[in-house]
Protein backbone atom coordinates (compact mmCIF):
# COMPACT_ATOMS: atom_id res chain seq x y z
CA UNK A 1 0.00 0.00 0.00
CA UNK A 2 2.85 2.37 0.82
CA UNK A 3 4.26 1.90 -2.71
CA UNK A 4 0.89 2.86 -4.25
CA UNK A 5 0.76 6.00 -2.10
CA UNK A 6 4.24 6.98 -3.23
CA UNK A 7 3.42 6.42 -6.92
CA UNK A 8 -0.01 8.13 -6.86
CA UNK A 9 1.37 11.72 -6.80
CA UNK A 10 3.54 10.93 -9.83
CA UNK A 11 0.53 9.68 -11.77
CA UNK A 12 -1.56 12.69 -10.77
CA UNK A 13 1.12 15.20 -11.75
CA UNK A 14 1.44 13.54 -15.15
CA UNK A 15 -2.29 13.74 -15.84
CA UNK A 16 -2.34 17.40 -17.02
CA UNK A 17 0.30 16.52 -19.61
CA UNK A 18 -2.02 14.03 -21.30
CA UNK A 19 -3.53 16.78 -23.46
CA UNK A 20 -0.28 18.62 -24.19
CA UNK A 21 1.77 17.75 -27.27
CA UNK A 22 5.39 16.87 -26.73
CA UNK A 23 7.85 19.40 -28.20
CA UNK A 24 11.56 19.74 -28.81
CA UNK A 25 13.35 23.11 -28.99
CA UNK A 26 13.38 25.15 -32.16
CA UNK A 27 16.73 25.46 -33.94
CA UNK A 28 19.18 23.48 -36.10
CA UNK A 29 18.85 19.73 -35.70
CA UNK A 30 20.78 16.64 -36.67
CA UNK A 31 18.69 13.49 -36.67
CA UNK A 32 19.40 9.95 -37.80
CA UNK A 33 16.97 7.16 -38.60
CA UNK A 34 17.86 3.50 -39.00
CA UNK A 35 15.22 1.06 -40.28
CA UNK A 36 15.50 -2.74 -40.10
CA UNK A 37 13.26 -5.28 -41.85
CA UNK A 38 12.57 -8.99 -41.49
CA UNK A 39 10.28 -10.51 -44.13
CA UNK A 40 9.43 -14.19 -44.50
CA UNK A 41 7.56 -15.74 -47.38
CA UNK A 42 6.60 -19.41 -47.16
CA UNK A 43 9.02 -19.75 -44.24
CA UNK A 44 11.97 -18.32 -46.20
CA UNK A 45 13.69 -15.18 -44.92
CA UNK A 46 14.04 -12.46 -47.55
CA UNK A 47 17.18 -10.33 -47.14
CA UNK A 48 16.30 -6.65 -47.10
CA UNK A 49 19.18 -4.30 -46.33
CA UNK A 50 18.69 -1.82 -43.48
CA UNK A 51 18.11 1.82 -44.36
CA UNK A 52 19.95 4.77 -42.82
CA UNK A 53 19.12 8.44 -43.16
CA UNK A 54 20.65 11.56 -41.63
CA UNK A 55 19.16 15.03 -41.79
CA UNK A 56 20.62 18.39 -40.82
CA UNK A 57 17.93 21.05 -40.96
CA UNK A 58 16.30 24.03 -39.29
CA UNK A 59 13.18 23.31 -37.26
CA UNK A 60 11.66 26.76 -36.80
CA UNK A 61 7.88 26.20 -36.93
CA UNK A 62 5.62 24.70 -34.28
CA UNK A 63 4.76 21.80 -36.58
CA UNK A 64 8.50 21.06 -36.97
CA UNK A 65 9.05 20.61 -33.22
CA UNK A 66 5.78 18.98 -32.14
CA UNK A 67 5.58 15.24 -31.45
CA UNK A 68 1.93 14.18 -31.45
CA UNK A 69 -0.49 11.88 -33.30
CA UNK A 70 0.21 13.85 -36.50
CA UNK A 71 3.51 11.95 -36.79
CA UNK A 72 1.55 8.91 -37.93
CA UNK A 73 0.53 10.80 -41.09
CA UNK A 74 4.07 10.14 -42.39
CA UNK A 75 3.23 6.41 -42.48
CA UNK A 76 0.58 6.07 -45.16
CA UNK A 77 -1.80 3.29 -44.22
CA UNK A 78 -1.37 3.65 -40.44
CA UNK A 79 -3.70 4.97 -37.78
CA UNK A 80 -3.37 5.57 -34.05
CA UNK A 81 -5.29 3.13 -31.85
CA UNK A 82 -4.30 4.61 -28.48
CA UNK A 83 -1.99 7.34 -27.13
CA UNK A 84 -0.29 7.81 -23.78
CA UNK A 85 1.82 10.83 -22.84
CA UNK A 86 3.95 11.97 -19.93
CA UNK A 87 5.77 15.30 -19.68
CA UNK A 88 8.78 13.83 -21.56
CA UNK A 89 7.40 10.98 -23.68
CA UNK A 90 4.62 9.96 -26.00
CA UNK A 91 3.62 6.43 -27.01
CA UNK A 92 1.19 5.31 -29.72
CA UNK A 93 -0.37 1.93 -30.41
CA UNK A 94 -0.55 1.63 -34.21
CA UNK A 95 -2.65 -0.30 -36.70
CA UNK A 96 -1.46 -0.32 -40.31
CA UNK A 97 -2.33 -1.82 -43.68
CA UNK A 98 0.48 -1.84 -46.22
CA UNK A 99 -0.98 -3.04 -49.53
CA UNK A 100 -3.01 -5.78 -47.86
CA UNK A 101 -0.41 -6.67 -45.22
CA UNK A 102 -1.95 -5.79 -41.84
CA UNK A 103 0.57 -4.77 -39.17
CA UNK A 104 0.29 -3.56 -35.61
CA UNK A 105 2.85 -2.10 -33.27
CA UNK A 106 4.05 0.83 -31.24
CA UNK A 107 5.74 4.18 -31.70
CA UNK A 108 7.55 5.72 -28.73
CA UNK A 109 9.30 9.07 -28.47
CA UNK A 110 11.12 10.63 -25.51
CA UNK A 111 12.50 14.16 -25.25
CA UNK A 112 15.20 15.42 -22.91
CA UNK A 113 14.14 17.81 -20.15
CA UNK A 114 15.51 20.85 -21.99
CA UNK A 115 14.04 19.73 -25.32
CA UNK A 116 17.46 19.61 -27.01
CA UNK A 117 17.47 15.88 -27.84
CA UNK A 118 15.07 13.04 -28.54
CA UNK A 119 14.97 9.31 -29.17
CA UNK A 120 12.29 7.36 -30.96
CA UNK A 121 11.45 3.77 -31.78
CA UNK A 122 8.77 2.33 -34.04
CA UNK A 123 8.11 -1.39 -34.15
CA UNK A 124 5.55 -3.09 -36.41
CA UNK A 125 4.82 -6.72 -37.18
CA UNK A 126 2.16 -8.61 -39.04
CA UNK A 127 1.29 -11.42 -41.39
CA UNK A 128 -0.97 -12.24 -44.30
CA UNK A 129 -1.19 -15.78 -45.59
CA UNK A 130 2.35 -17.15 -45.89
CA UNK A 131 3.98 -13.71 -45.64
CA UNK A 132 5.18 -12.25 -42.34
CA UNK A 133 6.98 -8.99 -41.73
CA UNK A 134 8.67 -7.01 -38.96
CA UNK A 135 9.96 -3.47 -39.24
CA UNK A 136 11.82 -1.46 -36.64
CA UNK A 137 12.96 2.16 -36.88
CA UNK A 138 15.32 3.82 -34.41
CA UNK A 139 15.62 7.61 -34.37
CA UNK A 140 18.05 9.84 -32.51
CA UNK A 141 18.18 13.62 -32.77
CA UNK A 142 19.86 16.54 -31.10
CA UNK A 143 19.76 20.30 -31.45
CA UNK A 144 23.04 21.66 -32.81
CA UNK A 145 22.40 25.41 -32.51
CA UNK A 146 20.28 28.22 -33.85
CA UNK A 147 19.03 28.46 -37.41
CA UNK A 148 21.05 30.60 -39.81
CA UNK A 149 19.39 33.83 -40.92
CA UNK A 150 17.85 33.60 -44.42
CA UNK A 151 19.84 35.29 -47.21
Amino acid sequence: MRRILLIAPLILTAAPALCEPLQVSKGMWTATTDVYFNVTNNGQLTEIPPEHERIDECWSKDEDVTLDEGLVDYFEGCSVVDTFTTPYSIDFDLSCDFSGLPMTGIASFAVSKGGDSFVGRIYLDGASGETGAEAEALMIGHRTGTCAAPN
